[in-house]
């Protein structure tokens, strides 16, 4: 009898113990999200109410939770703590929103950098696009996203889309939509030397392109997310690059093509901030098949993998990888785009392309905090500025296959390069990049790009 009371006694103590070492949430509670809704908030959290947790774990949790509302990009800071009142335990967050229509002016080169535009166009004006794009990124509260844009320039272009983030009780299902219309003077409608080449007409576009596209998202969790889309394009390009400069452009002289894309992308993101990580890994996986009827079709597999690391105060070290495989080799040139376009940029190679049906692309980072700041100014919406500079060092290597290069002498070769460079990043996900790059061949530039890598 006194051995089963002394053995109640103890597991009555080790459970108060435990009860006095843990932290129970009772209620949740937001301050400053003068717009978004509180149910679309809790979907992103790691914490609900009745969820327990250890005290000395208090800090880490709550910080996993600022970055999560963070990543919505809604907020342009996110401070999470707690309060006890009687017994009971409540997490408040305090958000600086966004201002939810953002009008976003577009002064942009018609060309792939900053630095093709300013040595190889000599800083042409006519091949500067000027628009506006009013984004609604939070409609209702609830996430949803509209845009509508317009652009003159040396691409005029139409576009209206909507996104829908979840359509269901729980969440997980979404959808969106867009429409654009776009029509260039101007078209580079070959390469040569690893570089495009353009044509020019003045009384007739050299391009029109109308697209349409669907896709459904499944999010079953935070991190993982996987995307269904299916997209309707009509090109229609001038009649002498069909018939004279490249039959192969739309592939065997066509004028015109229709063409029928579907994709399936799988993003599983465990990266601290998503605009630009400092911390943790991230995987994207992109099939992709585009028939063009009564043509030729390309089935294609894009994969990155990008790890984050944050060794010691201020130090931070970073490995990408990127590949992309088509399986047709023979297929008109709008096709071909492989690598020097969009993110997958080998740098210090800038200035030039490889087209093709295989690449492969590493990169390597070592950064530095120099500058961490917060401006505080008495404006809603703007009443808290960012600023971080991160010194870097870093390097570059990448392969890319084309069945017949022709003279385009760095395909089917070794690539590498390696510089120091300077990243800015700053309000609503502006991010900057100064680079000082050399490559393979012995090409030094100080290269600007106004995205991340």
């Amino acid at each position: 009898m006194r051995q089963n009371l002394l053995f109640f006694l103890l597991m009555l103590c080790a459970q108060f113990s435990t009860a006095q070492n843990l932290f129970c949430v009772d209620s949740i509670a937001f301050e400053g999200n003068h717009r978004s809704k509180a149910s679309a908030l809790l979907r992103d959290l790691n914490i609900a109410e009745g969820t327990c947790f250890a005290q000395d774990s208090l800090k880490a949790v709550l910080e996993v939770a600022e970055q999560r509302l963070f990543n919505t990009q809604l907020f342009n800071q996110v401070i999470a703590d707690t309060q006890t009142v009687n017994g009971r335990n409540t997490v408040r967050f305090n958000l600086k929103e966004r201002f939810p229509i953002f009008p976003k002016p577009n002064l942009e080169f018609a060309d792939r950098n900053f630095n093709v535009w300013w040595t190889e166009q000599n800083r042409k004006l006519n091949r500067l696009n000027v628009g506006l794009t009013l984004l609604h990124n939070n409609v209702n509260g609830m996430r949803e996203v509209l845009g509508v844009g317009a652009q003159v320039g040396y691409t005029q272009k139409f576009l209206l889309s909507y996104e829908k983030p979840f359509v269901d009780r729980k969440k997980q299902h979404g959808f969106g939509a867009s429409v654009q219309y776009l029509q260039n003077l101007e078209l580079s409608y070959q390469t040569e030397a690893n570089k495009l080449r353009f044509i020019r007409f003045e009384r007739q576009p050299a391009l029109q392109l109308f697209e349409g596209a669907l896709w459904y998202t499944y999010r079953p969790q935070f991190s993982t997310k996987h995307i269904f889309k299916t997209t309707l394009q009509q090109y229609r390009i001038h009649d002498s690059i069909a018939n004279r400069y490249n039959p192969d452009y739309l592939g065997e002289g066509r004028k015109q093509a229709t063409v029928l894309g579907l994709e399936y992308r799988m993003e599983w993101n465990k990266v601290d901030n998503w605009n630009y990580p400092l911390s943790g890994q991230r995987f994207i996986g992109i099939a992709t098949y585009q028939q063009m009827l009564n043509g030729k079709g390309m089935p294609s597999m894009h994969l990155q993998y990008d790890w984050y690391k944050n060794p010691y105060p201020h130090w931070y070290v970073s490995a990408i990888g990127r590949a992309r495989w088509a399986l047709n080799q023979t297929v008109p040139y709008i096709f071909q785009r492989n690598l020097g376009y969009d993110y997958d940029v080998l740098r210090g190679y800038e200035y030039f392309v490889m087209d093709g049906s295989l690449f492969g692309l590493a990169r390597l980072n070592v950064k530095r905090t120099l500058i961490h700041k917060n401006i505080k100014l008495p404006i809603r919406y703007f009443q808290v500025i960012p600023i971080r500079i991160y010194a870097k060092a870093f390097g570059d290597a990448g392969y890319t296959y084309q069945k017949e290069p022709g003279n385009n002498s760095l395909n089917n070769k070794f690539l590498y390069s390696y510089g120091i460079g300077l990243d800015i990043v700053t309000l609503y996900d502006i991010k900057i990049r100064l680079e000082y790059t050399i490559n393979r061949q012995g090409l030094r530039d100080l290269y600007i790009h106004k995205s991340g890598e």
